[in-house]
């Protein structure tokens, strides 16, 4: 295989990961980030400079380094349709086109996908205009409830109303106030259900599949599952109560399905097509799709892959991925993320030099993901919501908690705060 230039896109713990895995194989010549974080510095070139969404710069970037392929982390380029703008070029983007990106740009589309096709899914009602949403949570007991944007919001656009008060001040902002722009311009209302919820990724092309681990997600931003939701801030591969009976259902009533009667809808979704599920008493239930590895699932599942992942990039863009045995470690994950004071409202805490990043990166067990972090004056410091992605590893999961949170208690840098709970 001639060895490849890469380009990864986003500045987060997963593109950290991301890069961390490429650097790792042998057929990489030579690996870029755009933009990069003070984490993937280590592993690629990165360009602070130009944006995501800036497919015009990107091009001329791609052909400046002579980039290979491109691996989009985030999900904003994909709904706006990189794939599609490098059709005609020889760089080869790994994503569904902007057809299929809608399966996570909509969750409307996606909703009715679901319903259409017989894909379990808790019961919901989509609304257009807000007099129609207050109408229907004004003659309604059903609390509570979860109210959701229909577009891209960063994965904070999803309230769980527990009474009329609630319901209207959430739809409020999204409809009114336009707390999320475009995106709460339609919304939807959906069952409240109970139970674990699972993450489950697979990387598809023309109908094959390789499926990765499954992964539980932590999504509320306090301890006990209280506070609002956040874009993830915990992960555990594999969940503790998973068993081969919960893997067959959801593989069986949920991700084959979906892969198949996208095919007969006749959308070629080719990419990683990630379900978040919740397995309820009833069995799972499909939440939502995302076209894009998981936040913070992919830094508990990537590092338990042996396999090379640029031979998993080739396999995909041969269209061989039938053939490419996948290996794993035979160990458990837990991922806890580091996040700023104010996270996830706007008003953050940023700036502050981080301590004991060095000590906690030299702890046995454990691996250091940067998501939102900087170098100034040769200080690492946090910029963003969600700093740092702690990951530990062990034979069990509590094992893997343990060894997690060990290296948690090494950092430290005003308004830190994390979960005490994944496990």
């Amino acid at each position: 295989m001639r060895k490849k230039n890469i380009l990864v896109l986003g500045g987060g713990g997963r593109e950290h990961v991301l890069c961390w895995k490429l650097a790792q194989s042998e057929h990489l010549n030579k690996l870029h980030c755009i933009p990069g974080n003070a984490g993937i510095e280590k592993f690629a070139i990165t360009s602070p400079h130009i944006s995501i969404t800036d497919f015009d710069s990107i091009k001329k970037y791609t052909e400046k380094h002579e980039i290979h392929y491109i691996v989009v982390g985030p999900e904003q380029p994909l709904v706006l349709g990189i794939k599609d703008f490098f059709e005609d070029s020889p760089v080869q983007v790994f994503g569904p086109d902007k057809d299929g990106a809608q399966l996570e740009g909509s969750k409307i589309f996606t909703k009715n996908f679901f319903s259409k096709n017989n894909i379990p899914t808790p019961a919901y009602h989509t609304f257009f205009t807000m007099d129609d949403a207050l109408y229907h949570i004004r003659t309604t007991s059903l609390y509570p409830m979860v109210i959701k944007a229909d577009g891209l919001a960063a994965g904070k656009g999803v309230f769980i109303a527990h009474n009329e008060e609630d319901a209207v001040s959430s739809i409020k902002e999204m409809m009114e106030l336009k707390k999320f722009k475009e995106a709460g311009e339609k919304i939807i209302i959906e069952e409240f259900i109970e139970g674990n919820e699972l993450s489950y990724q697979l990387i598809v092309k023309n109908g094959k599949v390789i499926e990765l681990k499954p992964s539980q997600d932590f999504k509320k931003a306090y301890d006990n599952d209280k506070g609002p939701n956040t874009g993830g801030m915990g992960n555990m591969c594999p969940p503790s109560w998973m068993n081969p009976d919960i893997l067959q259902m959801v593989k069986e009533n949920i991700a084959y399905r979906l892969v198949d009667n996208l095919s007969l809808a006749g959308i070629q979704f080719n990419g990683v097509l990630f379900i978040g599920l919740m397995l309820t008493q009833q069995g799972p239930k499909a939440l939502e799709i995302n076209v894009r590895f998981g936040d913070p699932e992919i830094q508990s599942v990537f590092p338990l892959m042996r396999t090379d992942f640029i031979e998993i990039l080739e396999a995909y863009f041969e269209n061989q991925l039938d053939e490419i045995p996948i290996i794993w470690e035979n160990k458990c994950s837990c991922c806890v993320v580091v996040a700023s004071k104010g996270y996830p409202g706007s008003c953050m805490d940023l700036g502050h030099e981080i301590i004991g990043l060095d000590m906690a990166g030299k702890m046995k067990d454990v691996m250091i993901f940067h998501a939102g972090t900087k170098k100034v004056d040769g200080k690492i410091i946090n910029s963003g919501g969600r700093v740092l992605n702690v990951v530990g590893f062990g034979k069990t999961s509590e094992e893997a908690s343990k060894k997690a949170y060990e290296a948690v208690e090494k950092i430290s840098f005003p308004g830190m705060h994390y979960r005490k709970d994944i496990k």
